[in-house]
């Protein structure tokens, strides 16, 4: 197996720099599948890849990334066209990280990243305090250590080395409906006109509009996958003289929230009665309220996503020091239906006519609250699919 100092070496890093106790983070371009290949299958024994080849006959390649992908890890053959369709993908960038020595203290997390360019880990000692560990997430993570010093005192089901997915994306709530228009107030009364001609009372007010519906919410976006990891390990030791790798995939994301119904409209005040010296008018009534509006459907979670194979590579006698963990991804949730907007509240009936020391006339009733609420909208369904967590493959090299 190949050590720290050659492969730093191999990675351009000046060593001298690391043996004077830097760490080195940086990230580099790759602009071919060759040299991607060569970086991240560095070194690879040929019963390692026979063993990566043989997990993997039973794959569908769907897209250019997933050939792409198993041409790195699996040495899958590619065509002509593929290769076409692979300049327009490069160049891509590539974290790595080396340190001649690098410790992590009790219960400390080195998160890696969510969704990131992939990794390169190039270490010569790794000590892991109690309760420290490494987590990865839907990130190609290609690591390598020649001492890892694992020390005991990690709780029960922790993990030292996590190989996630990342859980779908929770769409935004639906719109919500919007408020009804109140309805305009009525006209007002009128006063008679000469020659026995009554004046007219004041009119009824619009009624308020129905609120409008609540947008539907969007499905809940799949899991993103844990990706492939190759863990290459020389010697295994410390007190707990183990390792302990758990993977998980990603879940399906929480469908999307229906948006709530719209409230009704006020409805509109009834027109005031007319004064006309000591003769009046009566008011009008005031206008009903409008319904409320539907709340939109909630929409159904995201599907999980399986992951991919991960490798650890050990010295002869060492696999029984690997444990292995793993969990099924869960599909999201299904999203909330929106509630329904309310009753539009009746207008104010409008005022009679009538002038001071003079009979009034009668003041319009109020207009009557909307006559129904809307409905609420209706829950969004689980996603469908479980996520498989990966195979974690132990390969002991001579």
């Amino acid at each position: 197996m190949e050590n720290f100092i050659k492969r730093a070496e191999d990675l351009g890093i000046d060593v001298q720099k690391l043996k004077s106790g830097q760490t080195i983070d940086q990230t580099i371009k790759i602009d071919n599948i060759a040299k991607l290949k060569s970086l991240l299958n560095h070194g690879m024994p040929a019963n390692v890849n026979k063993e990566k080849r043989e997990s993997a006959d039973n794959n569908t390649l769907l897209t250019i990334a997933e050939k792409a992908h198993d041409h790195v890890f699996f040495d899958s053959p590619l065509t002509e066209s593929d290769f076409a369709q692979l300049k327009g993908i490069f160049p891509i960038s590539v974290r790595t990280i080396s340190a001649e020595n690098k410790t992590l203290g009790p219960d400390e997390i080195w998160d890696l990243g969510t969704s990131t360019n992939p990794v390169v880990l190039n270490i010569g000692t790794l000590t892991m305090q109690p309760g420290s560990s490494i987590k990865i997430a839907n990130t190609v993570l290609d690591m390598m250590v020649d001492t890892l010093v694992r020390n005991s005192g990690n709780k029960v089901g922790a993990y030292d080395l996590g190989i996630f997915g990342a859980t779908g994306i929770t769409p935004p709530q639906g719109a919500n409906g919007q408020i009804g228009a109140n309805g305009p107030q009525g006209p007002a009364g009128t006063c008679g006109w000469g020659g026995g001609i009554p004046g007219e009372n004041g009119q009824t007010g619009s009624n308020g509009e129905v609120g409008g519906d609540g947008g539907n919410g969007l499905k809940g976006g799949n899991g993103f996958a844990s990706l492939t990891a190759i863990v290459k390990i020389a010697t295994i030791t410390g007190s707990a003289d183990q390792f302990v790798v758990s993977t998980r995939s990603g879940d399906g994301g929480q469908g999307g929230n229906g948006g709530q119904g719209g409230n009704g409209g006020v409805g509109g005040n009834g027109g005031n009665g007319a004064s006309c010296g000591c003769t009046h008018t009566d008011g009008g009534k005031g206008g009903n309220g409008g319904n409320g509006g539907n709340g939109g459907n909630g929409s159904d979670g995201g599907d999980a996503t399986s992951g991919n194979n991960i490798y650890i590579i050990v010295p002869k006698g060492q696999a029984g020091k690997i444990v292995k963990l793993n969990s099924v991804a869960n599909p999201g949730n299904g999203g909330l239906g929106g509630s329904a907007g309310y009753l539009g509240s009746g207008g104010i009936g409008g005022s009679g006519g009538g002038a001071s020391g003079c009979p009034t006339g009668s003041g319009g009733s109020n207009g009557n609250p909307g006559s129904a609420s809307g409905n609420p909208g209706s829950n969004g369904k689980s996603g469908s699919k479980t996520g498989f967590p990966g195979n974690i493959y132990v390969i002991e090299t001579a």
